[in-house]
């Protein structure tokens, strides 16, 4: 890997630090929220899940402007506005001036989660592409460790109605460092040749490090011209419904593992469990560093060991940790145990879907319909997480503990799903990759 090629990982991966700072910020500032907006079990909900309808909305256009301005500026903006959106939820006065701003730092969040994993994956040597796009997730997981701190550093050094406007404003200065990075980043290649703009291909593959950058163009060329027919169709198209499907599944089965839930609400899931520990800002930093530790082991091993291997082994790990997780306060095991089971949650889900989720979502479509693809699977992530997160205090307030058995159930359904129907993507080039699975499609409907 090249200076140019490891500077460009680094900025984009590295936006996946503030989507997963974004995620452990607004976790850390529950309780000062809760307290400082006098919140009932709904307007939590909003509270939490405002930013997630931002994301909504960030993710339906992501396509639409990585087509336009390309990758890297679609991520030099999403960092300027999540700058401003942070510095505005800082300072609001009030619950509704709050849910605004976070509404445009989830925006911000919806471009990155797009842009980021489809520019590494058009950057990525075939044989790194796993490394290089889950280098993402491993960002999202520092993230949300450093927020975890942060906050604590915070509410020891600040009273809670500004320990949580803190949090934020320290997103803001993240943002900063996030756009400095991408300033001196390289334009995608394969954006270069969607845009016909073939002499600046040649040079930006070059400078990325490619050992034949004129077969190489001559590839992406020959890709262009077999799906020029399919430029004029929209994404929603038969010769694409395979990945469509594909897109969507992993990206539902993402959410329903729970992982946000514990993620946003892992203070009060303490407190129903019956945690017993005296900090759990403690056992936070404990779970998220934890999990950061896995995902790095996962994406160093992505490569060889494959996708599905990993989601197999990670949705049977998850849902027995699901099914532990109530049964330690109705079978009355010690208070302890919370810790235990969640520890070895965030193994199975960091070895699995925390490693492979953004890197399967960049590799299913072709080129002509890749951004637009993202930026569908990743609109159904976040419909799927919005509608999880905002309705989890209701539901955690009428099912208790009995909310993970249904989620653990949904594991069992994910395991036999991936076994069955999707594909093994490693060692495979990106453009023979969605070809073939588009072509799967077609030869469906053909016979």
């Amino acid at each position: 890997m090249n200076q140019r090629l490891a500077l460009s990982v680094l900025a984009a991966s590295f936006c996946g630090l503030l989507f997963g700072y974004d995620i452990g910020a607004i976790s850390s500032a529950t309780l000062g929220l809760r307290a400082q907006f006098v919140l009932s079990a709904p307007a939590l909900g909003v509270a939490m899940s405002s930013a997630l309808f931002g994301t909504i909305v960030g993710s339906i256009s992501a396509g639409f402007i990585a087509d336009s301005i390309d990758r890297r500026r679609t991520l030099l903006l999403s960092a300027f506005l999540y700058c401003l959106a942070s510095f505005g939820t800082c300072f609001a006065v009030c619950f509704i001036q709050f849910v605004v701003f976070r509404f445009g730092c989830g925006v911000a969040i919806g471009l990155i989660s797009v842009a980021a994993p489809l520019y590494l994956a058009e950057i990525a040597p075939s044989r790194w592409r796993g490394r290089v796009v889950g280098s993402f997730q491993v960002n999202i997981s520092i993230g949300v460790v450093l927020a975890f701190g942060l906050g604590y550093v915070f509410s020891h050094h600040f009273q809670p109605d500004m320990a949580w406007r803190w949090s934020f404003a320290s997103g803001a200065v993240i943002a900063l460092l996030c756009g400095a990075l991408l300033f001196r980043a390289s334009q995608s290649p394969r954006w270069l040749a969607l845009k016909g703009r073939s002499a600046e291909v040649c040079t930006t593959l070059k400078a990325l490090g490619s050992a034949d950058p004129g077969a190489d163009q001559a590839k992406l060329a020959a890709t262009l011209d077999e799906f020029r027919a399919s430029r004029q169709l929209t994404l929603f198209s038969r010769r694409h419904a395979r990945p469509i499907l594909l897109a969507a599944g992993i990206a539902i089965f993402n959410q329903l593992t729970g992982v946000n839930v514990l993620l946003y609400y892992i203070l009060d899931v303490f407190a129903e469990l019956g945690s017993g520990r005296l900090n759990g800002r403690k056992d936070a930093i404990l779970m998220a560093a934890f999990s950061l530790l896995v995902t790095i082991i996962a994406v160093g091993i992505i490569d060889k060991v494959g996708r599905k291997p990993l989601l197999l082994a990670g949705a049977a790990g998850m849902g027995a940790c699901l099914l532990a997780l109530p049964a330690i306060r109705y079978m009355g095991w010690p208070a302890e145990a919370v810790i235990v089971v969640l520890l070895c949650y965030n193994v199975f889900f960091g070895f699995s879907q925390g490693a492979v989720v953004w890197v399967y979502l960049s590799e299913l479509f072709p080129l002509p319909v890749r951004a637009r693809g993202q930026s569908f699977g990743s609109t159904v992530h976040w419909v799927t997480n919005a509608i999880i997160i905002g309705s989890f205090p209701s539901i955690e307030k009428s099912l208790g503990g009995k909310a993970f058995v249904c989620l653990a159930a949904v594991m069992a359904i994910q395991f036999f799903v991936i076994l069955l129907i999707y594909p093994e993507t490693k060692h495979t080039s990106l453009e023979s990759l969605a070809s073939s699975i588009s072509n799967q499609s077609v030869a469906r409907d053909n016979g």
